[in-house]
């Protein structure tokens, strides 16, 4: 009997796959380093490292003994400590955590504007398909990353002198250029290029979903090939105006991380609703963004980074206060099982149905309570990222993992950000 044949879809194969059904995303760290961002343990130790070299370097050898496992290092730390010193135990490990969220926080934070401007409409094309968005990494990435497509300002006065102001330009332009933004616009809505993939194999894609870049190349073939004597810094003008306007369309529906804004003490603060129903974001092991507050779940809303840093250290250090992260390597599920933010993002996944889609996650034990949430739930297929090299040992995984379910795997080396690739 021969070896079974393992089929990997490509990443746009899947995306057409999954389109208009009901999809849940759950991203793993290879989400964040493909797109340019690494917050391995690894590259966050060598962040705290870099910002201070005298205090770390002494422990580098530990940190990589321990597998860049935060908990293991600030237990080994410890132990070192005479254990009637507490108050020395417990700023040691005050101290790595919070250089540690800096840390991480600093790499988020050099990465994200680059990823808004080069990858944003790529970014929200994958978005859009999915009703729940669960992450297993505790840095602020995704939640940034979602922020910047929820509709804060609901104005529609907003929106009017948005429209007013393109169709300003629109008629302007058409006048001097020879109808440059009318076809040009109806081009993008409407037409269809076919793209040569080879001498003999051709294919026929909707203007509306390509890239920016491949988008003017044809559009300016266009305006040569029918001597339409349009200015090359006219067509940009126009081509840039009509993605303003989409980016003000690309807004995700609903976005509720499950936290309301609420008055305590004539404060404002953030509280976590951990019955909540509305729900769609869930940080499985936590975030750096949420603590909890003797019996209450909050989120951290400082603006600056001094601000957060402050907030950060204030929690860290006050003993009815505590960042809700899972760092442990091991025995994640007896953490998540001490907390309700926690506990009611783990039984959400329980209770999915349709497809789930996982993303830059290595199935590994390390998160086998998470696989066996999903095991327990009503998903009926799972798409893994995968590289092609690794198909084989990915599906085996995948079997073992979740064994009632049908197993799909896509391509992670196909992925792009770049372009527009399912057809509306």
């Amino acid at each position: 009997m021969g070896k079974k044949q393992i089929h990997i879809l490509s990443y746009e194969d899947l995306l057409i796959k999954i389109k208009g059904e009901k999809n849940n995303l759950l991203l793993g760290n290879g989400f964040n380093r493909g797109l340019g961002v690494n917050t391995s343990y690894q590259a966050i130790f060598e962040k705290m490292l870099e910002n201070q070299k005298d205090l770390y370097a002494e422990i580098g050898n530990l940190v990589k003994v321990k597998n860049y496992d935060l908990e293991a290092v600030i237990g080994h730390l410890q132990n070192d400590i005479n254990e009637e010193n507490t108050f020395l135990q417990r700023y040691v490990s005050n101290k790595v955590k919070y250089d540690f969220m800096k840390a991480t926080h600093e790499i988020v934070k050099n990465e994200i504007k680059t990823i808004y401007a080069e990858s944003n409409e790529g970014i929200y094309i994958l978005l859009e398909q999915f009703d729940n968005y669960f992450t297993l990494n505790y840095d602020p990435f995704l939640y940034l990353l979602l922020l910047n497509y929820k509709s804060i300002d609901t104005d529609n006065n907003i929106s009017i002198g948005f429209n007013n102001n393109i169709k300003f330009i629109e008629k302007d332009m058409d006048e001097t250029q020879n109808n440059i933004f009318e076809e040009i616009k109806e081009a993008r809505y409407k037409g269809s290029l076919d793209i040569v993939l080879t001498s003999d194999k051709a294919i026929n894609r909707q203007m509306n979903s390509l890239s920016k870049t491949t988008f003017s190349t044809a559009i300016k073939e266009y305006s040569k090939s029918n001597n339409k004597k349009w200015k090359a810094t006219d067509i940009d003008k126009v081509i840039n105006k009509i993605w303003e306007e989409e980016k003000k369309k690309a807004v995700l529906k609903n976005i509720n991380d499950g936290s309301k804004q609420m008055n305590l003490f004539n404060e404002k603060e953030f509280i976590f609703d951990t019955s909540s129903q509305l729900q769609n974001l869930f940080f499985l092991h936590g975030a750096f963004h949420i603590y909890q507050d003797n019996k209450s779940i909050k989120k951290i809303t400082q603006k600056t980074d001094k601000a957060l840093y402050d907030r950060l250290e204030n929690i860290i250090n006050d003993e009815n206060q505590k960042i809700v992260c899972v760092f442990e390597n091991n025995n994640k599920l007896d953490v998540i099982k001490q907390n309700p933010y926690l506990l009611n993002c783990y039984n959400k996944l329980t209770s999915l149905t349709g497809n789930i889609v996982i993303l830059g996650c290595s199935l590994s034990d390390n998160d086998s309570h998470i696989f066996e949430a999903i095991t327990k739930s009503n998903v009926k297929n799972i798409y893994v990222s995968t590289r092609y090299q690794s198909k084989e040992k990915t599906y085996q995984n995948a079997q073992i993992y979740f064994p009632n379910k049908n197993i799909f795997l896509y391509d992670a080396e196909t992925i792009s950000y770049q372009s527009l690739v399912v057809d509306q």
